[in-house]
């Protein structure tokens, strides 16, 4: 790439305000984002050239930082000074698919899609973000950096990802995402890196790209620096190689498209360097002020440049003008039909599927929750209650209401509006398996309601509970005893019993000794202890009658005060190490301070009493961005080991948060966040039902009652995307199923399959083994041994099958001029560019693998419809095409 025609300024887009910050292109889009927050969309016309399609005004609080789209050019990502991450849709107009908020995040300054499904992110804080695109879960944290991460890079088909920051430091690490998310979850510095340099660019690190074994990084000092990767698999790392110097100005963007690098800088001027031969073979003097960002068409075709002066402009690298296209000329039949067609339904316009059938495709293809119903309410909703289909609500205005749930039908039926109190309802709880309903509010009193005749049972004043008593009711809970007690805490510091059979005006026993108010109250799954949380930020643990003793305390157990607390049913927990003589409990409690922490209570027993406790801290969450103002665990578990915790916060977002328990020792991970209203928060969360048919109920103090299906969790453990190298062990196992154990004319018996993934699950191979491990150590991981005599005969087949498949994987990109020569029908309808993993959809079409899952995420919960023929879809699921692929291994010329 030493000759480049002199660029050509081919037109200029002026924003009507705020200084362009960041662009991108793909194909026919082009998108910018400025510093006022606006996101805009732009699509190319031939002979009109660009045309604004779509402007999002506030798509990210105090500006937008960062735009990129992924490979498929389907989905762009998107970051801000708020410190979220958005996924768009562009295939019609700028659609938010995906938030990708954490609690408390510093403002995000740099992006990468290391995958289609793995998206990373520098903040100001120096910490590193990666997400589950899909799936929308957090990955990994960790703090590398002193300074703000404004550069970062994926290399080497994602093995590595680079870092760099504003002090100059930079860092690689090893991309395996299991490891990264072993030894960086909650912020702390992660894994060792591979390199860590010092001062890579004085005065600060602003900038960095990549090509396939090679990255590029600007800085305040002008400089332009080349890293090369060495080595292959477990030897890989990287090196520094040669500086490009011309800028008399810091570089503020680069962007490598195959020979070409771009750089933006601010002394005004845009450069392009050819990397090979390490010499600038162009300068743009692009605009009139500092530039702020570059991008290169992937064809370079064109550049783009962005710029403090309010403009984003394009110019020719070649012979392309306005009155030509950038699609290439593309004749749809040429990718209809390819290959083999077996397992492939007819394509129509109309669809006999049952359309529920396919909206439950569509939300186990999306792997995202779905709100399906919003039911608003005349004031704040302080308190939710479950029981089986009934969803009970405490209201500020004096009222709880009983909705039953149709889910089948998604439809929400008020069954009771009771008229609980003359002040704000802050509490409600069911009973007696749902036919009883518990409620107290800020007038002092907690009321027992019948729920099948909506009649008042009983009525508890808390200025019965002695010369201490008054105040309001901030929480009440009905236990699992038979007959069931009632916990009632209260404004005046009190927490007090009561009976139901034989009901009385006194209650059984009063728990005193909180400082301020007890705000939060509950009881164990088997009733041997109940909680209370109180203002002042204590945590006690005690004992009910008979004993009535307190077990155990913290005074400061959450800073400014305990909102929430919740005891998880530990029963379906494999290998939880609780007895009969020193039963262990897990308590999950929310404070003021923005922290979810998890405690083990720990009971000493001896003929049935109670004799003493402890209460351990066992994990800390930084769970939201402000209060946490509800936890409660719910059954939504995939595994023996794992819990499932519901959060919600003021800052205005619910939480699903995945808890494991190994060895006593607890992790958790938030798996779905949805938000929660526009203001005030949410102050009740609970999880509703199991496995593929659980959903999270949200209220709010913005007076919304929402029920969130939730995805089936197996998707939560997302490894659909094609990117081997992040392939879980669920991934490897679709790979082995999908290409050496069911491929045409593959006649492995059951016996020899079943022991193949058996072995593959006990070795938890995963996509980065099999590309970096060698293969002797692979060959043991799935079970073949030495080659000797009858045995050889019998795996021989499978085993050469395995074998090739995995140096497939291990395949080297195609050349240019190899690539450029590819016949169209070998290329992805979406992208034109060659496949790599050929899938075809029930449209008949074949796409590359990914490119078809980014459109399907594109289409969110509504009907997805094919990129081609724009009929109806009767599914979005997606097999192998062995046909194509064939003809791909052939026209790559590979073998082994």
């Amino acid at each position: 790439m030493d000759k480049v025609s002199e660029p050509v300024l081919i037109g200029t887009l002026r924003l009507r305000r705020g200084e362009v910050t960041c662009v991108d292109t793909a194909g026919p889009r082009l998108v910018g984002g400025s510093g006022d927050g606006t996101l805009r969309l732009w699509r190319w016309a031939r002979d009109v050239a660009w045309v604004e399609s779509a402007e999002y005004p506030r798509a990210h609080r105090y500006g937008v930082t960062g735009v990129r789209f992924a490979l498929s050019g389907i989905l762009l990502a998107s970051i801000g000074i708020d410190g979220a991450a958005r996924i768009w849709s562009t295939s019609e107009a700028l659609v938010v698919r995906r938030t990708l908020a954490a609690p408390d995040a510093a403002a995000a300054r740099s992006l990468e899609w290391a995958t289609s499904d793995r998206l990373v992110v520098g903040h100001d804080d120096g910490g590193i973000r990666v997400w589950a695109v899909r799936s929308g879960t957090l990955l990994a944290h960790i703090r590398a950096h002193e300074g703000a991460v404004y550069a970062l890079t994926a290399l080497d088909n994602v093995a590595l990802l680079l870092t760099a920051c504003t002090e100059g430091v930079l860092k690689v690490f090893d991309f395996e995402v299991t490891d990264i998310i072993t030894q960086g979850r909650e912020g702390t510095t992660g894994p060792s890196p591979l390199l860590w340099e010092d001062g890579a660019h004085d005065l600060g690190v602003l900038c960095a790209t990549q090509h396939l074994k090679r990255a590029a990084t600007g800085g305040h000092d002008g400089r332009v620096r080349l890293w090369r990767v060495e080595g292959t698999g477990r030897e890989r790392n990287v090196v520094a190689d040669i500086i490009l110097t011309g800028h008399i100005a810091a570089v503020t963007a680069l962007h490598w498209a195959r020979d070409l690098l771009a750089s933006a800088s601010l002394d005004r001027t845009a450069r392009l360097w050819a990397p090979n031969s390490a010499t600038c073979v162009r300068v743009l003097h692009a605009h009139s002020r500092y530039l702020t960002c570059v991008a290169l068409a992937s064809d370079m075709r064109y550049v783009v440049t962005g710029s403090n002066d309010k403009s984003i402009r394009m110019w020719s690298l070649g012979d392309l003008s306005v009155h030509d296209a950038l699609s290439p000329p593309c004749n749809p039949l040429v990718h209809f039909a390819l290959g083999d067609l077996e397992g492939i339904g007819p394509v129509e316009d109309d669809i006999a599927t049952d359309i529920e059938q396919v909206g439950n495709h569509l939300e186990c293809a999306g792997s995202a929750a779905r709100c399906a119903i919003r039911e608003p309410h005349a004031s704040a909703i302080n308190s939710i209650a479950i029981s089986t289909q009934m969803i009970a609500t405490a209201c500020s205005d004096g009222y709880v209401r009983v909705f039953r749930y149709h889910e089948h039908d998604e439809v929400l039926q008020q069954e009771l509006e009771l008229s609980a109190n003359s002040y704000p309802v802050m509490a409600v709880d069911f009973g007696a398996n749902g036919a009883l309903l518990l409620s107290g509010g800020l007038d002092g009193c907690a009321r027992v309601w019948d729920v099948q005749t909506g009649c008042e049972l009983m009525v508890m004043s808390v200025e019965s509970c002695g010369s201490d008593g008054g105040g309001g009711v901030r929480d009440a809970r009905i236990s699992p005893h038979r007959p069931p007690l009632l916990l009632v805490a209260s404004d005046d510091g009190l927490a007090a019993l009561w009976s139901i059979d034989p009901p009385g005006p006194d209650p059984l026993h009063v728990y005193s000794g909180l400082a301020e108010a007890a705000i939060c109250c509950a009881w164990s799954t088997d009733g041997r202890v109940l909680a209370t949380g109180g203002e002042a930020g204590e945590l006690r643990v005690s004992v009910p009658p008979p004993q009535s003793a307190l077990l155990c305390q913290k005074v400061d157990a959450h800073d400014l005060g305990v909102l929430s607390c919740d005891f998880a049913n530990t029963s379906s927990l494999k290998n939880f190490k609780s007895d009969d003589e020193h039963p262990l409990l897990l308590l999950a409690t929310g404070g003021r301070d923005a922290f979810v922490k998890l405690w083990w209570v720990e009971m000493s027993v001896n003929l049935m009493s109670i004799e003493e406790g402890s209460l351990e801290l066992a994990h800390t969450l930084s769970a939201h961005g402000g209060a946490v103002q509800c936890v409660r665990w719910g059954p939504y578990i995939r595994h023996e080991s794992e819990l499932t915790l519901a959060t919600g916060g003021a800052d205005r977002w619910a939480r699903v948060w995945r808890v494991t328990v190994h060895n006593m020792k607890l992790d958790a991970q938030a798996v779905v966040a949805v938000p929660a209203g526009a203001a005030g928060g949410a102050p009740a969360v609970r999880l509703m039902g199991d496995g593929d048919e659980a959903s999270l109920v949200v209220g709010s103090l913005s007076g919304n009652l929402a029920v969130w299906r939730l995805p089936p969790i197996d998707s939560l453990h997302d490894t659909e995307s094609a990117e081997t190298r992040i392939w879980g062990t669920v991934g490897v196992t679709r790979w082995l199923r999908e290409y050496v154990l069911k491929p045409p004319g593959s006649s492995v018996p059951e016996s020899e399959a079943a022991r193949l993934l058996a072995a593959a699950g006990a070795a938890a191979v995963t996509g980065a083994k099999l590309l970096d491990e060698p293969l002797d150590e692979l060959k043991l991981s799935f079970g073949y041994g030495p080659e000797s005599g009858e045995e050889l005969n019998e795996l021989a087949e499978t085993r050469e099958r395995l074998l090739d498949e995995i140096l497939w994987l291990r395949r080297e990109p195609l050349s240019y001029e190899l690539e450029d020569s590819a016949p169209h029908a070998l290329r992805c309808p979406l992208t034109h560019a060659v496949l790599r993993e050929p899938a075809r959809a029930s449209d008949g079409f074949t796409y590359e693998r990914q490119n078809i899952l980014d459109w399907i995420l594109a289409a969110g919960t509504e009907e997805v419809r094919s990129p081609v023929s724009g009929r109806r879809l009767s599914s979005v699921l997606i097999e192998p095409n062995y046909g194509v692929r064939s003809q791909l291994q052939q026209f790559w010329d590979w073998r082994r």
